[in-house]
């Protein structure tokens, strides 16, 4: 076999004299090439996401590209093609599931089931049979994601000392350990609660600066009986 791929010169067969010096390894052969049409895992990239609707979306599909080509006998390079309407995970359970669909550029597994899905559809609660009796092709794959990717650009970090830090693409934190829950917005931007605020415990304002402020117990300077305004609160009250 060449160890150079060539994509010009396609046509060299598998098999080799040794394939056929006896019954035994010719059967060997015909084993192989059979086991061969299996289709079974290889990584793919998301070329097309065709979403559910719905906000959040319903589970969709993707078209991926195969990125592993085949090889003739002679080692030269046989492209595969991209593979439609293929399922991708989405965890969940009872009630919940986690968004997180695809995206085109992204790289994964496509995983091929043993037998025809396609009368299979989301929302299925009885035993199906197989639409075919197609067995181990990638048409009956479901993609997962998040292999060989890039570093990405937000995530949600569960670490294994069970606390966690959710951090977007702007930069904004959501973080929680055994100092309780910190939001820390990106660089110069606000927090903001649309809707009422109902705290249990203390708020205060400028929390370690020489200006704290508490909101419950803060006292005013320039105070006079009668009908006027209270002078700016008491810093450290």
């Amino acid at each position: 076999m060449s160890g150079t791929a060539d994509s010009t010169q396609i046509g060299a067969g598998q098999q080799t004299p040794f394939d056929s010096n006896s019954e035994a390894t010719a059967i060997i052969f015909m084993v192989r090439q059979i086991m061969a049409q299996m289709e079974t895992m290889i990584p793919v990239q998301v070329k097309t996401v065709h979403a559910g609707s719905g906000s959040p979306p319903a589970p969709g599909t993707v078209d991926v590209q195969l990125l592993i080509s085949l090889l003739d006998g002679d080692g030269n390079q046989v492209k595969q093609g991209i593979v439609y309407g293929v399922s991708y995970v989405r965890p969940q359970g009872g009630p919940w599931a986690i968004v997180c669909d695809p995206a085109a550029g992204d790289v994964g597994i496509l995983i091929s089931a043993a037998r025809d899905t396609s009368n299979l559809s989301n929302g299925v609660t009885q035993q199906q049979n197989p639409g075919s009796g197609r067995q181990y092709s990638y048409s009956d794959g479901v993609y997962v994601g998040g292999v060989f990717n890039a570093t990405p650009a937000a995530t949600l970090w569960l670490k294994p000392d069970g606390t966690w830090v959710l951090t977007d693409k702007p930069g904004n934190v959501l973080q929680g350990d055994s100092n309780g829950v910190t939001v820390t917005p990106a660089s110069g931007k606000p927090f903001k609660v649309n809707g009422p605020i109902q705290a249990t415990g203390a708020i205060t304002a400028g929390f370690g600066g020489a200006d704290q402020v508490s909101v419950q117990t803060h006292t005013h300077t320039g105070v006079t009986t009668g009908v006027g305004t209270s002078g700016a609160p008491t810093p450290g009250s």
